[in-house]
């Protein structure tokens, strides 16, 4: 499914079906045009909420560098959080500072969360948390656009289903020695 895809679905979901009608048919308006750039820019704010608060994204890469210090820039994913710093088989003691990461290793092993990366309108959707799908995220986008046009009702509906949703998911799998957000209550 394609980001352009979703887009329309959630253009659906918030009554807007003229508009996804309209893109999908490659005559797009000028509000239909501003409308799928907003949306596209809600889906990327759910796809970051839903890494940085509910299903978050991990990976481990293998770094090298001569003096100890490595740009966030060269890492392959965009890491927000550094979870643990090995030498391949000992812990490595690490300092975080606004660009970079420093250590007294020269070969490391990096375990970190990261970001997923912002979609296009022509990208195939993708979330690696499996339980993570089109559905979840319209939800989302339709309550991020109830919020943006002041619809309290609409926002409250939508903003339920998301996060029923979302507790669905997470009820299904382990917490993993966190809570995320909201969750305890």
């Amino acid at each position: 499914m394609t980001v352009l895809q979703i887009i329309c679905n959630a253009m659906r979901l918030t009554g807007r079906t003229a508009a996804a009608d309209s893109i999908e048919a490659g005559s797009p308006t000028d509000e239909a045009v501003r409308l799928k750039r907003a949306l596209l820019t809600y889906l990327n704010a759910v796809l970051d909420e839903l890494a940085r608060g509910y299903f978050p994204l991990d990976t481990e890469e293998e770094m090298s560098s001569e003096d100890g210090i490595y740009s966030f820039g060269e890492f392959l994913k965009a890491p927000f959080k550094i979870n643990r710093v090995t030498d391949g088989k000992n812990p490595v003691e690490w300092h975080i500072y606004p660009d970079y990461l420093r250590t007294n290793a020269k070969n490391i092993i990096v375990y970190y969360e990261y970001l997923p990366p912002v979609l296009s309108e022509n990208d195939e959707f993708f979330y690696p948390v499996f339980a993570v799908g089109a559905r979840l995220v319209e939800y989302g986008m339709a309550a991020e656009y109830s919020l943006v046009t002041g619809d309290s009702e609409a926002y409250n509906a939508w903003e339920s289903k998301y996060r029923s949703e979302i507790e669905m998911l997470l009820s299904r799998s382990s917490v993993k020695g966190r809570i995320p957000p909201r969750r305890w209550i």
